[in-house]
C-alpha cells in the first residue's frame, strides 16, 4: 500500500497506558515505537500529498516544505529504530527470574 492509498487521516497508534502497583504509569515499549512510526507515516503522507502537516478545525494548519517534513519523519523513524535496538539489547541481556 502506498502512502497515497493510506490517506492523510491515517490513525495514530495510541499507546496502552498501564498503572503499576506502586501507581507509576507505564507504556509498553513496542507501543512507543509504534506511535513514533505512525506519526512519521502521517507526516510523510502529508508531505507526499502536499497536505498541511497539522490540519485543525479552524483551518489548514501548519504547512511546511515537503523536504522538511520528510526529514522530520525520518528522524522519528530513526529514534524508533534506536529504541528498538535498546529494547532488544535489554531483553536479551536481562535474566528473567520468576
Amino acid at each position: 500500500m502506498s502512502f497515497r492509498d493510506e490517506g492523510h487521516e491515517a490513525q495514530l497508534a495510541a499507546p496502552e497506558v498501564n498503572v503499576e502497583p506502586d501507581g507509576r504509569l507505564t507504556v509498553p515499549a513496542e507501543h512507543v515505537t509504534a506511535l513514533l512510526r505512525s506519526i512519521a507515516r502521517s507526516w510523510q503522507v502529508g508531505a507526499h500529498d502536499g497536505i498541511p502537516v497539522l490540519a485543525t478545525e479552524n483551518g489548514p494548519g501548519i504547512s511546511l516544505e515537503p523536504v522538511t517534513v520528510r526529514c522530520l519523519a525520518d528522524v522519528l523513524d530513526n529514534i524508533a529504530n534506536q529504541l528498538d535496538v535498546q529494547y532488544i539489547h535489554i531483553t536479551t541481556h536481562t535474566s528473567h527470574t520468576e
